[in-house]
């Protein structure tokens, strides 16, 4: 099904007005990072809003960046992330509680979601300089990612923009990267959210 799949993606990014930029390779996180880890370099959020929602009932979402459908129960740990392009995706709670802060910059409770199950409601993420590590993707390149948390993601697989190429993003310990959890970051988002 994963082979079918990226052929289909390669086919669908060379008729979707991707035909000044060749489709080179369609390669696996862990590869393309061995491949190009000369290449990386340390990044952090910037400061920016967006919103978090915990449900009040089941909820699916398809995020047209990643490829990939996301379904959430209430089940007081998920949290459905709205970014700055819109486009959603699930985290937990903890690490909302982590990441982000209320809107004027003050700690975030929990409480803050809970009692507002159903509702998206703004926070600002932390900024946080050099916790990060990431590798540029250029267009003609498609890298799955299979994430730490079990989902499957696609650097530039989608017809939506992406600036000049996406990013593989994963935490930096000790200024080296962090390959246990990796994760796509859209490459128009990544100029707004993190820095360069």
């Amino acid at each position: 099904m994963k082979k079918y799949l990226i052929v289909l993606l390669t086919l669908l990014l060379m008729l979707s007005g991707c035909s000044t930029t060749k489709v080179k390779e369609v390669t696996d996180h862990m590869s393309y990072i061995e491949a190009h880890m000369d290449e990386g370099f340390l990044t952090g959020k910037t400061d920016y809003l967006i919103s978090a929602m915990m449900v009040s009932a089941p909820y699916d979402t398809y995020n047209e960046l990643e490829l990939t459908d996301y379904h959430v129960e209430d089940d007081g740990v998920s949290v459905v992330l709205k970014g700055t392009l819109g486009e959603e995706w699930v985290t937990k709670l903890s690490k909302v509680i982590k990441s982000y802060t209320m809107p004027d910059g003050s700690e975030i409770a929990e409480s803050y979601l809970t009692e507002n199950k159903g509702r998206f409601m703004a926070v600002r993420a932390k900024a946080a300089p050099d916790t990060n590590y990431a590798f540029f993707v250029p267009l003609n390149t498609i890298v799955e990612v299979q994430t730490a948390w079990g989902d499957i993601l696609y650097a530039n697989a989608s017809d939506t923009n992406h600036g000049k190429g996406d990013y593989l993003v994963c935490p930096a310990v000790d200024g080296k990267p962090d390959l246990s959890d990796v994760w796509v970051v859209n490459g128009a988002v990544f100029e707004t959210t993190y820095t360069k």
